[in-house]
């Protein structure tokens, strides 16, 4: 019998008596007393648990989706105000020069500027 069998044969003497032991009683407030000690260990590092706030923000956000969902949107502009707007900049893209001060003060889109910039204007 090699020492390989001897140790196996030794665990498994000692696994039968520990299975032949009955049960102890275990406390009924051992959980709470274990997670107290586990909440006291964690300390500062308990507040940077992801999921305690993840779980605790859900509600909040759920909130936040229903009233971005019901609340009224004015910020959407209507077709006529959006052909007024398209007009305007296509009557700025046409009359913007760079040497002009008072064009540089109003809103320029990007093409104009791409335009003025490409534009032979000698």
């Amino acid at each position: 019998m090699t020492e390989h069998d001897h140790d196996a044969g030794d665990q498994e003497a000692v696994a039968a008596v520990l299975r032949a032991m009955p049960l102890a009683p275990v406390s009924a407030d051992f959980l709470a007393r274990v997670n107290a000690r586990i909440d006291d260990a964690a300390g500062w590092i308990g507040l940077a648990d992801f999921r305690v706030w993840t779980l605790g923000l859900v509600p909040a956000a759920a909130v936040l989706v229903v009233l971005a969902l019901l609340w009224p949107s004015s910020s959407t502009p209507s077709a006529a105000a959006t052909a007024a707007s398209a007009q305007g900049q296509v009557a700025s893209a046409q009359t913007f020069t760079p040497s002009s001060y008072s064009d540089w003060q109003q809103d320029v889109t990007a093409n104009a500027l791409l335009e003025a910039a490409l534009t032979d204007t000698r």
